[in-house]
Formats: structure tokens, sequence, C-alpha cells
């Protein structure tokens, strides 16, 4: 089975240039001259040394091949030559091609994709012979006069020059067709009538060259040499040799049965590209070539400003006709605040801790990477030494400095997060304010499908790349471009709306409800979030983490529309990948030149898309997705290389598990999808009599604390990337 996507690696190394190859269902191969776009057949049924010919063969067309008008040459007779000019220098260039093409035509000759046998050798027109010639073939012969020809298309070095060649022997060519047509008119069967009288056997006129013959039995000669056509049996066809004296091509028998054969015209040049068509499968699958996309973020981005403005209108902003009602509202909304300070409270011990342990590993880091070299000054202090010891110069410890960190954060926004988004926003505000301690730039976005007001503009990434769905939206949460007023603002706003999410009797925004799980989305917009960050603060490496509870949103990319379904009004719409059957997706990053095949399979989507970005970028992924226990064991069987009995060991252990670069991500991890946020809760002492027992305080002590380092999953996962 031959592996599409790796020979066009190869036709991009042969290019050796920014080249772009494209394998559709097409009778022929073609080059965009203007777009650097080499268009590929799907050639299922072509073995791999023959696809590795046609690679090879459509390249060279590619690098020297220029657009330019024949000049009222033969097409045919230009194709020829241009094929000898071309497969010359790309041989030259990569002398290992030089097998490939051997051993390629060699197969296609025997599958008979040239049109002729070789009986017919000597007959056919000799465009037709200077083509085998320079495809290998060791037994086509020529003339002296013909020779004058092929030792100039052995030496063709422009197109120009071949074009000139071209028009020069299909001249030549004309010339001979007419001399054959004349002599055939000459063995039309004399007039009865005419003649009377003159010698029963005249004797030969001096136009007419005689046809020797050979008793011999004709040789067993191999078609192909392992030698370059371009040098090899150059003897053979040599003026010395009487068979070629003697015995012009044309003249021996220009027929087989009815066949005629036009010596202006190429047999072998149109039997090739009719042969080469059934090398295609009517069955094989469409590729599909899509691009990373530009996104505009101000087409889907809600600023953390524009929320905080909303939220605060809708919660301390809101207008009551009834008093109870204001008073119900006011009281629920005091509850709320009053869990969001004791978590606060309680959290701070956990986050100063976390930074210690963070500067810790940070200062080890620095250590570890440190070089101590001598200065060439010496060391007064050490100068006592000097009849001990050459050690005694002074030292100097050079630190290299570490890169700053910012971090990017993209949190489901979805409605299956409904019940645990509180516990998940604990985790986030931990996170926070680690990096306000640590003054570490960040992010936090919560990505969700289902916002479209009216005054939202559609998203637009062009045709024949991924798009975002039109009711994407990307809320911005917190920024460190925050003050502290504001950020403080803004979480205690967050808080009341998820808090409102668990049904606690309080009204939620409608605006910013939960939806979809855009993931995909989200990772498309991560270059421009990056670029923004780097330029606005100086940030050298970018840390991506993504929380969510399921798989992402399926991919969707812009397909053209019929331009006769005038009702649409537009050129294109946005289709699921998945939905499209029997089709093969090839996605490209313009940016970097990266291509891959993507699996369209909605079960896959989250490891597709952000292992592609793993590649054409230089961030750490940290993928924390919350699921159940079964949840887990069905996602690590879908992943190859993974040890099930140590996800097992280390879930049932540490309450959690793990793994690095199998899933799309750096590092993976999988959470409970319960009781995440326990960890700033009460000691939970369980007893029996009045007064508990040491074992059930250790015992309670331990779950607690056990609860708490759990919950320092993500910032420990964090500080070891950026540490």
């Amino acid at each position: 089975m031959i592996n599409q996507e790796v020979k066009g690696t190869l036709a991009k190394l042969l290019a050796t240039e920014n080249l772009t190859v494209e394998h559709r269902k097409v009778s022929t191969a073609c080059f965009d001259v203007d777009r650097r776009i080499l268009v590929l057949p799907i050639w299922e049924r072509a073995s791999s040394t023959v696809y590795d010919l046609l690679v090879g063969h459509e390249v060279g067309h590619a690098l020297y091949t220029p657009n330019m008008d024949m000049k009222g040459a033969s097409k045919a007779f230009v194709n020829v030559l241009e094929d000898a000019r071309i497969e010359r220098m790309m041989k030259r260039t990569y002398p290992g091609l030089r097998e490939t093409f051997f051993k390629g035509y060699r197969e296609l000759w025997e599958d008979n994709f040239f049109g002729v046998t070789r009986e017919e050798l000597p007959r056919i027109p000799f465009i037709d012979r200077i083509n085998l010639y320079f495809k290998g073939n060791s037994e086509v012969s020529f003339t002296s006069e013909e020779m004058f020809y092929v030792n100039r298309a052995e030496t063709t070095s422009t197109f120009d020059d071949v074009i000139q060649l071209a028009k020069d022997i299909y001249e030549f060519s004309q010339q001979k067709q007419e001399e054959k047509e004349e002599d055939q008119m000459n063995d039309l069967p004399p007039d009865p009538q005419a003649n009377v009288g003159d010698d029963e056997n005249p004797a030969p006129s001096d136009n007419e060259v005689e046809i020797s013959s050979s008793d011999d039995p004709e040789e067993d000669k191999e078609w192909f040499t392992d030698s370059d056509p371009e040098l090899d049996h150059r003897s053979d066809r040599s003026s010395d040799d009487p068979a070629d004296l003697t015995t012009p091509s044309y003249e021996v028998g220009n027929e087989i049965g009815d066949q005629q054969y036009d010596e202006t015209e190429s047999i072998t040049e149109q039997a090739l590209k009719e042969s080469l068509e059934t090398l295609i499968s009517d069955d094989a699958r469409e590729w599909i070539y899509l691009s990373t996309p530009e996104v505009i973020l101000d087409n889907c981005l809600i600023s953390a400003k524009d929320i905080q403005t909303d939220l605060y209108n809708h919660f301390y902003g809101r207008n009551f006709t009834d008093e109870s009602a204001e008073q119900y509202f006011n009281q629920n909304l005091e509850y709320s605040m009053s869990k969001y300070e004791r978590f606060k409270k309680d959290a701070q011990k956990s986050v100063n801790y976390l930074v210690k342990q963070f500067e810790m590993k940070k200062s080890a880091d620095e250590y570890k990477r440190s070089a101590v070299s001598k200065t060439g000054v010496i060391d007064t202090n050490k100068l006592f030494k000097y009849k001990l010891t050459e050690d005694i110069f002074k030292k100097v410890t050079v630190v290299p400095e570490g890169k700053n960190h910012g971090l990017v954060m993209y949190l489901d926004w979805s409605g299956s997060m409904q019940y645990q988004l509180l516990d998940t926003l604990k985790q986030t505000y931990n996170l926070i304010w680690f990096c306000r301690k640590a003054n570490i730039p960040f992010r936090v976005y919560g990505f969700q499908s289902g916002y479209r007001p009216e005054e939202s503009p559609a998203i637009d990434c062009g045709k024949s790349a991924l798009t975002l769905a039109e009711d994407f939206k990307l809320f911005e949460f917190f920024s460190s471009r925050q003050n502290r007023q504001s950020l403080d603002t803004s979480m205690r706003l967050v808080w009341n709306q998820v808090f409102a999410f668990g049904g606690h009797r309080l009204p939620y925004c409608s605006k910013y409800t939960l939806g979809g799980t855009p993931l995909v989305e989200a990772i498309l917009c991560s270059r421009q979030i990056a670029a923004e960050m780097k330029k606005v603060e100086q940030v050298q490496k970018i840390n991506i983490i993504s929380l969510t509870d399921g798989e992402s949103n399926p991919m969707m990319y812009a397909r053209s529309i019929d331009p006769n379904l005038d009702y649409m009004q537009r050129e294109y719409k946005n289709t699921y990948l998945c939905h499209q059957r029997n089709k093969v997706f090839i996605l490209r990053d313009p940016q970097t030149g990266y291509a891959r095949r993507i699996d369209p399979s909605p079960y896959t989507t989250t490891k597709e898309i952000v292992s592609f970005f793993r590649e054409i970028t230089n961030y750490n992924w940290i993928g924390i997705r919350i699921c159940s226990k079964g949840d887990l064991t069905r996602l690590i069987r879908c992943l190859d290389g993974v040890d099930d009995a140590a996800v097992d060991r280390q879930w049932k252990k540490e309450k959690y598990a793990s793994i690095k670069n199998v899933a799309g991500f750096t590092e993976s991890f999988y959470m409970p999808d319960k009781n995440t946020g326990i960890g700033t809760q009460d000691l939970d002492v369980k007893q029996k009599n009045e007064v508990a027992t040491k074992s059930e305080l250790t015992r309670a002590f331990k779950k607690h604390m056990g609860s708490k380092m759990m919950n320092k999953t993500i910032l420990n996962a964090f500080i070891d990337q950026i540490a």
C-alpha cells in the first residue's frame, strides 16, 4: 500500500524549495508555476518504484520547466525532448534517482505502458525511438543522420533549446514522412497497360537503398541497462554500424498488418499518458487540503472589561419592584460572597507554599545549569597553597538566565461542566493567585459555543481552511493586565455566576450561560493570543493549559457552495469533517509549511488538533481532563503505548493519573469529576463515640491533607514546566 503522504514529502525534499504538494483525483499531474503547487494524481495501483519515478519526474518539471509558450512547436515533440532534459538534470542533481528511473521505466515497459512491442521498435517513428532511448532502452537504433539530433537532445540545457530542437526534428520527420509516402506510391502494382515493352527486371534506381537481411536469429538483449542512457550504447548508434547505414528505420516495413505510422506523431508519448491513467483508482478517496486559519480575535473575543461590566450590572445593578424580592436576592448574593471569602482565606496558605516550592525548584534548576570557570586572576587568599596546588586563581560562576514564562488557560464553559465548574474555578483561582505572587503573566479564557448576539460579526476564516463555529465565543475572564482591584472584582463576579449555575437560588447572567465545547476553536486562537502576550508583557515561553470534561466539538472547514444556489448568498459554508465520508483530510500550516493527515473522527478531535499545534509551535501544552474512573479506562484504552496497569495504580494511590506525549498534550492529567475542590473544606472527623480516637483523627487528617495535595495537581504541573 502506497503512503501518499510519504511520497508527497519526497517531492518536497527533491524540490529543495517551499513547494506545496497535493494529491488529488486528477488524471494527470500538473504544476502551478505562480502558486508553486504540484498536483499529483492518486496512483493507487502503482508500485513504490514507479511512484518514486513519477514523483521525481514531476518534480523535475516543477524545478526546470518554465511556464512558457511553445512558439508553434509540436507539443508531443516538446514533451518528449523536455522529459529527456529534466530527467537528465534530476539524475545529475540526485544520483540516487538513476536506479529509480531505470527500474521504474523497465517495469512500465514490461507492462506495455508505451504501446509498442520489441518487434515494432525498428518501425516506430523517430521521435518515439528518441523517447524510449532516453527512458533507458538499450535496443533502439538510429541512422547516422538521426544521431545528429540524438546528440543534440543529450546536450539541451534550456527550454528554448528544447523548443528549437523539437522544431528541427519535426521538420526532419516531415521529410521522412513525405519520402515514405512517395515510396509507398512507387510500391503500388503497375498498370497493366503502362510500360509495355519495358524490361522485366529493370535495374534499381540510384535513389533506392537495398534492404539488407540477416540469417542470424535476433539476439536476446536486455531492454534496459544499469548505466545512464546519456552515455550508454554510443557505439551501437555510430555511423560505423552497417545495419544503421543500410537499413533506415522508416523503410523497414512501416506497417504491421494494417498499422501505419506517421513520423510526425508520437505513439509512445500518448500511450504512456493514457496508460498512467489506469494506475488511478476510480474508488480512490478524495483528498481535501485544509490550512490553519488567520483568526481575527476581535470577532470572537469578549474582553475582561466588558464581562466585568455585564456581570456587575446583573448582580449589583438590578432594579427590583418588590422589596422582599430584593432582600431575598441580596441574601443569596451575600451567601455566595461568604463562600468566596472563606475559600480565598483558606487557599492563601496553599498558594504561599507552592510559591516557595516554585522558587526552590527554580533555584535548583539554575544551580544545575550554572558553570564555574577560572578568571585568570590570582586569589590572594589561596597564595599560601602555591607549593601544594595550582588552583590559586579566582573562579566565577555563570548562571544562564531562564526564559520568562506566560500562562494561557482555556476553561471549558460547556453545559456538562455545570455541577463541577465551581470546584474547577477554585483550581483556576489558585493558579491565578500563584501567578500573581510569582509575577507570571497570565490569561484565563472560557470557551463556549451558543453565544451569538445580533451585533456579533460573522467569523470568516477563508476558503479551504479550518474554521470557527459561527456561535463560538472566547470569554476573557481574567488577565494579568488587570490591576489588583480589577482582578479581584472580576474573580468575585465570575464566582457569583458559577455559584448561580449550581442552583443556589441565585439567578445567573444569561449572556454568559453554558454552551458547547469548542476547544478546537480556542486552540486556533492560541497563536494570536501568544503573540499579543509576547508583545505586551515580553513573554518568551507560552504554557497553555486546557481544562475540560469531554472531547472537543468536531472540526469544521469552509466548503465551497454550488454557485447555482443563489439563495445561499455566500461562496462557502462550514462543514464538519466527520460528516464527509470517503475523504482524506490533510491539514497544513502556511507559516511553517508543516502538513499532516488528520483523523476526522469526533472521538479523537482534541488529540488531533493539539498534537498538530504542538508541531507548529514551541508552547508547552498541558491537558487536564475531568472524568470518572470508567471514563479514564475508556480513554486510556484508545491510546497506544500506555501502561493501563500503571495508570490504574496511580489513580488509586494519588487520586489522579498523568501520561506524557501520548494524548496530544505534553502532559495530560486525568482528575476525578467529583469533589475536586474539597481541599478547602474543614477537617471532617467521623467518630463513633463522643471522643474521637487517635486512629479516627489520623484517618481524617490524612484524607483532608490528601485532598489538599490532590488539588495542587495543576499548580505542581505548571511549576515543573516553568521552574
